[in-house]
C-alpha cells in the first residue's frame, strides 16, 4: 500500500511510503497477555526515547553550526526509529514476532 505524502518536499516519485503487514490466522495462547510485556519493555524504551531526543538536539546544533548533516548521528537516529517501529507493530498486534530487547 502506497501512501502519498501530504506535503511534497521531494521530487515526484520520491515521496512514497510502503507498509506491508502479513496476516496470520493462528496466534499463540500467550498473545492475550502481551500487554504485560509492555510493563517490562517501557523502561528501556523510555531511556532510548530520551537518548533519541538528545541525539536530535545534538544533530540540530550540528546542522545549524556546520551547515551539513552528520552521517553517524543520522544513522543512529534511523536505527532507533526502526527499533521503535518494530515495538509498535508488536504492541499493536500487527505481528507475532517480538523484537529483540535491545536495538542492533
Amino acid at each position: 500500500m502506497l501512501l502519498p505524502s501530504p506535503i511534497s518536499m521531494f521530487a515526484k516519485g520520491k515521496n512514497e511510503c510502503s507498509l506491508e503487514i502479513a496476516y496470520h490466522q493462528t496466534i499463540s495462547r500467550l498473545f492475550i497477555f502481551r500487554f504485560l510485556w509492555t510493563v517490562v519493555a517501557v523502561w528501556p524504551l523510555s531511556i532510548l526515547g530520551i537518548w533519541f531526543g538528545i541525539l536530535s538536539f545534538i544533530h540540530f546544533w550540528f546542522m545549524l553550526i556546520l551547515g551539513e548533516r552528520s552521517k553517524e548521528i543520522w544513522t543512529r537516529q534511523t536505527r532507533l526509529l526502526q527499533y521503535f517501529t518494530e515495538w509498535q507493530l508488536y504492541f499493536h498486534f500487527f505481528t507475532n514476532r517480538r523484537p529483540p530487547f535491545l536495538p542492533r
